[in-house]
């Protein structure tokens, strides 16, 4: 798989992130949309803490997609859905997402943050959910 990362100077300077992800070849992943849970179904970072529960997601992410056979570093595309994005909140959630992705070895891809009212497990804050591209 071959990607490359486009940041033109007509559009505003990325923060953490890339512009556009041109990618061809290979395999293509979709990840369902994922939460701060563990494999017991115990929510990461009740409270909220939106640190913790970024961390947990992206992990439950780049989980998702080594199951398919991929890696965190093959992700190109991130959707992440926040309750409340506020400053500080987002400041917290961009903080854990880059603990995560350090460890694991994801790289900036092209991202989209949405602000909304409620997700789909009790006291979740931060969904996610992936495209990849591998080999």
């Amino acid at each position: 798989m071959v990607t490359r990362k486009i940041n033109p100077s007509t559009l505003p300077k990325p923060h953490g992130h890339a512009q556009i992800i041109v990618a061809s070849g290979g395999t293509l992943v979709f990840t369902s949309g994922q939460v701060a849970i563990d494999p017991d179904e115990k929510l990461i970072g009740d409270g909220p803490d939106y640190r913790a529960q970024a961390r947990q997601t992206a992990e439950n992410v780049y989980a998702a997609v080594a199951a398919a056979g991929l890696t965190p570093a093959d992700i190109v595309r991130l959707t992440i859905y926040v309750v409340d994005p506020a400053p500080e909140n987002l400041e917290e959630l961009y903080v854990g997402l880059g603990e995560a992705g350090a460890a694991a070895g994801a790289k900036s891809t092209a991202m989209t943050l949405i602000g909304v009212t409620g997700l789909s497990f009790p006291g979740a804050v931060v969904e996610m959910d992936a495209t990849a591209i591998g080999e």
